[in-house]
């Protein structure tokens, strides 16, 4: 992939009783560090670092976004909760296709404290629009060939289903895989290889963006334009499996029509 140099943004939070630091990185661009305590409730906390991938649709990757401590706590969570996945129709009904989409789903308890902490988290970042509230948390088993081909997180028809999917946190929880990237066809690679450290820059240009499963660590994005339509650019899949097994968590934020 051809590199060259990326624009340089600088982020900033004020977050009552915690200090805050922001550091340059190779990437060009201004990781946004919690200084927090190492320990909270026996977990450990993450520190977060955040780096913008695209402006149009906002394209946010944030490394260690959570702790492998709460990456396991919230598989045991999905454990014994799955079911096939289901693949959403525009006017809200669902139904089962495993040829597009073959994987396990387990819907998590919002009242557990782990999780209203990620939640949380997830609120405080500078980037996320408070626009609605958070759908059922969900988790996502993808064992060898599963994937979820390319598809959108909004609705055609928002009215139909009374609201529709406005930003997308997608967190991978256990990564141990070959294969499994999420892959963004229709966005532009950097120009910068310090992005390889979270894309599989061994992938052809005209193949967009794939993001490598890397534990901990998470993609958010926008799914709608400011009149609210789909943004088509946010076509995107779960590539296949190839050996192992990945999850990943879904916090899916619902704007009312």
């Amino acid at each position: 992939m051809a590199m060259g140099s990326l624009l340089f943004r600088s982020l900033s939070l004020l977050v009552a009783a915690v200090a805050i630091s922001c550091a340059f990185s190779s990437l060009g661009v201004s990781p946004f560090e919690w200084l927090r305590a190492s320990k909270d409730n026996g977990f450990q906390i993450s520190h977060p670092q955040i780096y913008t991938l695209s402006d149009d649709p906002l394209v946010v990757y944030v490394k260690d976004f959570i702790s492998t401590q709460e990456a396991a706590h919230l598989v045991q969570l999905a454990n014994g909760r799955f079911t096939p996945s289901s693949i959403w129709d525009n006017d809200g009904k669902s139904h089962i296709d495993k040829a597009y989409r073959l994987s396990m789903t387990a819907k998590l308890d919002r009242s557990d404290e782990i999780i209203k902490k990620i939640e949380e988290r997830a609120i405080s970042f500078p980037f996320y629009k408070l626009v609605g509230d958070f759908m059922p948390i969900v988790v996502q088993n993808y064992g060898i060939s599963g994937q979820y081909r390319d598809h959108y997180d909004w609705f055609d028809d928002a009215q139909a289903v009374g609201g529709n999917i406005a930003s997308t946190f997608f967190v991978y929880i256990h990564a141990n895989c070959t294969g499994g990237g999420t892959n963004f066809a229709r966005l532009t690679p950097p120009d910068d290889d310090s992005w390889c450290e979270f894309i599989d820059c061994d992938r052809p240009f005209d193949e967009g963006i794939t993001f490598k499963p890397i534990l901990g660590n998470a993609i958010y994005w926008e799914n709608l334009q400011e009149d609210d339509a789909g943004h088509k650019m946010t076509l995107h899949a779960g590539m296949p499996v190839t050996t192992g097994n990945k999850m990943g968590m879904n916090m899916w934020t619902w704007k009312i029509a």
